[in-house]
């Protein structure tokens, strides 16, 4: 069975995310993201439908807002965007699953990349 792909669509979910409470409280890390998120995504031509960050660490594949991010992804089938790979996740395992299952992902570090 071929997975869905998701991305088709010229929409977009921007996931930013910060290891420490620290980052998080200071939103300078967050802040810095999304604007890279916001630029990247303007310079493809998609319109960014939903924005979900997180404080944890990227091992958690059970954050709250990259597990939000996802559901937005397969509602409105967009790509998934962060500024750097590291921010989705930093588990090469996960990165393996979501591209099994048809999720397009996208780091604004690396444009020519297709994840």
């Amino acid at each position: 069975m071929r997975p869905v792909q998701y991305g088709a669509a010229r929409l977009a979910v921007g996931l930013y995310r910060v290891s420490t409470a620290e980052q998080g409280q200071s939103g300078l890390g967050l802040e810095a993201q999304q604007a890279s998120v916001r630029a990247f995504a303007t310079a493809q031509g998609w319109t960014l439908v939903a924005e979900h960050s997180d404080v944890a660490s990227g091992k958690d594949d059970g954050r709250p807002g990259f597990q939000a991010a996802l559901a937005r992804c397969r509602q409105f089938g967009a790509v998934l965007v962060a500024a750097r790979l590291d921010r989705i996740t930093r588990r090469a395992h996960t990165l393996s699953q979501l591209l099994e299952e048809g999720y397009a992902t996208r780091a604004a570090d690396m444009p020519g990349a297709t994840i």
